[in-house]
């Protein structure tokens, strides 16, 4: 198998669900909402699976706003790559990977915008090889023509296999596996659905995730 490694973005490689709760915090402030409306916003955004069109549209019914959905949606799209992080060990492990010769690339669903924003803001654009953002290319996860556009990024062929990396059990552990890749669950401390194929590896943080694919694949690439 070469060395290739497909890694998720959000809740990922980036810390989505604090920036969210950051950005909905503020929201509340700067629309004067009710004190249970942070608790309605967590809840209602799904971990960031929901569609963000009929969010925003659930936003602006719920509190009344006068503002349009698109308007809600285009202003969150440019705060949130101010609010995500990477921590420097993340960005450690991407080197470590890097420096033995594995190609890495981030394979993530979302507007172009703000996922491309998240990725220079953090710097993470100098970490991988290529990205693939299914708003740019109008192909989403799981499909696997997602996964080929990032392969292809890193100037190798997905038939040759590969790994992938992320949080969710159908969008990249059955999304990669059905794309004929190796999996790692990165499981942040939830319970994998039991009524799933287990993925290959389960780490509960991306760090961890270096050690499991030198393991995999010791030494340099011949």
């Amino acid at each position: 198998m070469q060395r290739l490694a497909l890694f998720d973005l959000d809740n990922t490689l980036v810390d989505r669900s604090e920036a969210f709760r950051r950005w909905a915090a503020g929201f509340c402030a700067e629309y004067d909402l009710p004190q249970d409306a942070l608790a309605w916003l967590l809840a209602t955004d799904g971990d960031g699976f929901v569609p963000r069109d009929w969010f925003f549209g659930e936003v602006r019914q719920r509190f009344g706003l006068a503002a349009s959905a698109d308007h809600l949606w285009g202003d969150y799209r440019r705060r949130m790559p101010e609010l995500v992080s990477c921590r420097p060990e993340v960005r450690s492990m991407l080197t470590s990977l890097r420096d033995r010769d594995w190609r890495i690339a981030i394979v993530t669903n979302g507007q172009a915008d703000n996922q491309l924003g998240k990725i220079r803001r953090t710097g993470l654009d100098q970490h991988v090889d290529a990205w693939a953002v299914s708003g740019e290319l109008g192909i989403r996860k799981p499909a696997r023509g997602l996964f080929e556009a990032a392969a292809r990024g890193c100037g190798v062929r997905l038939d040759d296999g590969g790994w992938v990396i992320g949080d969710s059990p159908t969008l990249d552990v059955e999304g990669g596996r059905a794309a004929g890749l190796s999996t790692v669950w990165i499981s942040r401390g939830q319970a994998w659905p039991g009524e799933l194929s287990p993925p290959d590896h389960v780490c509960a943080e991306v760090e961890s995730v270096a050690a499991v694919l030198l393991d995999e694949a010791p030494g340099p690439r011949a």
